[in-house]
């Protein structure tokens, strides 16, 4: 099925055979890979680019790796959509304001649809997680997860079962986007409370089913972050 690798830039070869073999339906989802040992001697290559090889495409998604078992292709039929977008992610530092852009046009909206049909168990859903980030304020903890799982509440309910698959599709992308803006952000003093209180205002408008307010405090929210994070890309300018 392999062949030996002959050209610079070893392991994006290694990545390109892997994902043809899956287009083909050579490699399919839940097939255990090759070792590393096996794959570097099958394609003449060394260790350490099977090594970058298989971090990379595990990032992407098309692989997963199993304690004690060993490496797996994934489910990729459901990466169509995360697989260029972690990339970009991944190679493009501006990316993660471009995202900041797309996050105000979907989730705006969303935060107006959530004050109209929002029930009870989806308001307990938003609450839960605001705990959540008020301990992770209280020990001073990044709090991406509990900041996460606000917003995916919001998107559940919407009631719109497009707009919770695509929010669901790219929650990683979403996470590691608010886990980098916080890191910066929380060196500023007094942008962690700023944070928290945000999202208070968010959940408030929705809570009272006024749909114009909940937009409006939605997008404070993220030009709030666009702004910091644009700072923060300025001042890392040579």
């Amino acid at each position: 099925m392999f062949r030996p690798i002959k050209t610079k830039r070893v392991y994006e070869q290694i990545v390109d055979q892997i994902r043809q073999l899956i287009r083909r339906g050579d490699l399919k989802p839940g097939d255990k890979l090759m070792s590393e040992r096996e794959l570097s001697e099958l394609l003449g290559v060394s260790r350490t680019s099977v090594r970058e090889a298989l971090s990379a495409l595990d990032f992407l998604g098309i692989l997963e790796s199993r304690q004690g078992e060993g490496t797996f292709i994934a489910n990729v039929s459901e990466q169509s959509l995360i697989e260029p977008l972690a990339l970009i992610m991944a190679m493009d530092r501006e990316a993660g304001l471009e995202l900041l852009e797309v996050r105000k046009m979907l989730e705006g909206e969303a935060a107006e649809l959530a004050a109209l049909r929002a029930s009870e168990e989806d308001l307990h859903q938003m609450k839960d997680a605001l705990k959540t980030m008020t301990l992770d304020l209280k020990h001073d903890n990044l709090g991406e997860a509990g900041d996460a799982k606000f917003h995916y509440a919001i998107a559940e309910a919407t009631g719109n079962k497009v707009l919770v698959k695509l929010m669901n599709t790219i929650s990683d992308l979403l996470v590691q986007n608010m886990r980098s803006s916080r890191m910066y952000m929380y060196t500023q003093q007094g942008n962690a409370e700023k944070l928290y209180q945000q999202h208070i205002e968010i959940f408030e408008a929705i809570q009272s089913g006024d749909p114009q307010d909940a937009r409006g405090a939605m997008i404070c929210h993220l030009e709030f972050v666009q702004e910091e994070m644009t700072k923060n890309y300025l001042s890392e300018e040579p």
